[in-house]
């Protein structure tokens, strides 16, 4: 071998030994530089998070899209004006929130505002649509406000993120980091549960109008007793029953509150009991479809129909029984799943029982099946 040829072996034998002894001392600076210099390692952290949030968000961003795309094109096959710009309108409508700080008739005012949201909606989707049957207007309804709430998810998460970013808030990003997962699962139960509704099947939720509807299939006489909301009155063991439900199969809560208080008043107050279903959020570890009884109005309302029922009960001095069936929040807006329609018919039993043990031959009594009436009639 020749000296040049040596020599370069012997430097780069001595260039990896000194590679080899001084590599873990470059490591481990620079794990004392993130870890203990003020900031470094905050920076590491926030890119981290900042990387994780984004492709959550492109997540988001593409359920939103989505049901914008199925709100559009909804709009399409039923022969809509301008079925893009109607879209655009009605994924960024919203309803301002009464004074709460002067509180003499909040109730009253909330209801006016959510009513004239609600009409709202419908004026444009049958502007735009005017010979759409009511069914397909509910169904467009529905369409739109997932779009609307997805939107929303997308819009606040992307600009918390935004604002994090600009004021380089590493603290704004954690808690964004915690919160974001739980919104991706409540945007990805929005996302089936929009296929679910344009296609009218029945959703967790419809549980209460199933049960109601089972009481009213010997009903001879049923009437719209409110909007969107039907009655009808069935006799059980001498008992007269007056059973409210939303108007089905359309996609609709009704107004059961204004329902109920019509009902008792246009009886003067001749009500023995009143009888709430409806579905309700179970915690995790617990049954879906487990059953459970309780006392009050089992509904989940902002609150002008719920209050509703409890005023012409305390006017009155009505006791107030509530049914549920519990359920996850996904599963309460997705296609009714096998565990929650087996529970219909014991709850129908359920609902006999407490009239047959706590009302009387001849009583009144009043049942309310609470829910989304998507796919069921009465």
């Amino acid at each position: 071998m020749s000296l040049i040829a040596l020599a370069a072996a012997a430097a780069q034998g001595s260039t990896s030994a000194l590679l080899s002894t001084y590599i873990p001392f470059f490591v481990l600076m620079l794990f004392y530089v993130i870890l203990f210099l003020p900031g470094v390692g905050q920076r590491f952290q926030s890119y981290f998070i900042t990387r994780e949030i984004e492709q959550r968000l492109m997540v988001l961003e593409k359920y939103a899209n989505d049901a914008r795309n199925t709100t559009e094109k909804l709009l399409k096959e039923k022969g809509a004006k301008d079925p893009k710009g109607l879209t655009e309108r009605l994924a960024e409508i919203f309803v301002i929130d009464p004074v709460s700080i002067e509180p003499t008739d909040i109730i009253g005012r909330m209801r006016l505002l959510l009513r004239t949201g609600q009409g709202k909606v419908k004026s444009m989707i049958k502007l735009s649509v005017p010979n759409a049957d009511p069914v397909t207007v509910s169904k467009i309804e529905v369409s739109a406000e997932i779009t609307n709430a997805l939107n929303m998810v997308y819009k606040v998460v992307r600009h918390y993120l935004i604002q994090a970013k600009k004021l380089n808030n590493f603290y704004l990003l954690f808690q964004l980091q915690m919160v974001v997962p739980m919104l991706v699962k409540i945007a990805e139960s929005y996302d089936r549960a929009h296929k679910t509704f344009v296609e009218g099947k029945p959703v967790g939720d419809s549980l209460g109008p199933m049960v109601a509807s089972r009481f009213l299939l010997n009903s001879e006489k049923k009437w719209q007793v409110s909007d969107e909301t039907i009655a009808g009155e069935t006799y059980y063991e001498g008992r007269r029953l007056i059973v409210i439900k939303a108007e089905g199969p359309m996609a609709t809560v009704g107004t059961p509150g204004e329902a109920v208080e019509r009902v008792v008043e246009e009886n003067k107050g001749r009500v023995k009991r009143i009888i709430t279903v409806d579905a309700a959020l179970k915690l995790e570890g617990e049954k879906t479809g487990s059953i459970a009884e309780g006392t009050g109005v089992a509904m989940g309302d902002p609150g002008p129909e719920k209050i509703a029922i409890e005023r012409v009960a305390l006017k009155y001095q009505i006791p107030i029984d509530a049914l549920i069936v519990k359920m996850g929040m996904d599963e309460a807006i997705i296609e009714m799943k096998k565990e929650i329609y087996e529970a219909v018919d014991p709850v129908v039993e359920m609902t006999k029982q407490i009239i047959k043990e706590r009302t009387e031959e001849g009583d009144t009594v009043v049942v309310v099946g609470v829910g989304n009436t998507s796919g069921v009639a009465q």
